[in-house]
Order: structure tokens, then sequence, then C-alpha cells
């Protein structure tokens, strides 16, 4: 069987409740209207049933009327804490998954540094003429 869950926990809304309210406080007056009424053709001891809810149904209905639902609804199930677990080691002969190293260095150029250094580090150097590569594979 599914289990269905409750989105917000939002008890009834406050149109809703004062609707109710009004409903309630309705009934209650109409009553006494019909106690009050039946004062009239109503014997023996009835007639203190009739006053009795004449007298009270005012009181009940403005306390009906003033009663705002303070019901908060029905609180959500809480989903189930997710765990941690250890990752699984990885294979030091296989090579490592698309890893992703951000250095925030400003870059130099080597050639800058070390006048030795640049004909190696640097493809273009002022030593060859333009166009030419020293790469190892010999492209020209």
């Amino acid at each position: 069987m599914a289990k269905s869950y409750s989105v917000t926990s939002a008890g009834v809304s406050p149109a809703e409740d004062r609707a109710h309210r009004m409903r309630m406080y309705f009934i209650a007056m109409a009553l006494r209207v019909l106690c009050v009424v039946s004062l009239f053709w109503v014997r023996g001891w009835w007639v203190l049933l009739v006053a009795a809810g004449a007298v009270l149904l005012p009181w009940f209905a403005v306390m009906v009327g003033n009663a705002v639902a303070h019901n908060p609804g029905e609180a959500p199930d809480a989903p189930e804490p997710q765990q941690l677990t250890a990752p699984e080691p990885a294979d030091t002969d296989a090579p490592a998954e698309s890893e992703l190293i951000v250095i925030d260095v400003e870059p130099t150029r080597r050639a800058a540094s070390d006048p030795s250094a640049g004909s190696a580090a640097d493809p273009v150097s002022p030593e060859s003429p333009r166009g030419t590569s020293t790469s190892p594979g010999g492209l020209a």
C-alpha cells in the first residue's frame, strides 16, 4: 500500500476557519430565536428548558464564534537521514577520472626568469625562425 505524504503542515486556512465559525454562530443564534418564539406556546416544565436555551445560547454562540482554530495540521514525516559512507579505494593502476586542479596563481613564463630554458620551454623561441617548430615530432 502506498503511503501518502503531506507537502505542508499548514492547518485550516483563515477563510475556511472564519466561514465555519460564522456557520456555527448562525446556527446557535437561530436556535435562540426558536427558543424565544417557543416561549409563547410552551407550557409546563418545558418553559425552563426553552428559557435556558434563550439565555445560554447567546453566550455559547459568542464563544464558538470567537474560537479560532489553532490546529497546526499534520506535520509531514521527516525523511530518513542520509548516511555517509567511505569512498571505495581507487585502483592505483587505473588513470584518475577527470580530476580538475585549479591553482589561483599568476602564470609566469620561464623564459622571462631563466634565459637558458627559453628555447626548451618555448616552442617558438627567438633563436628559431617563425613558423618552425622544435617539437619532437619534427613537424615543420
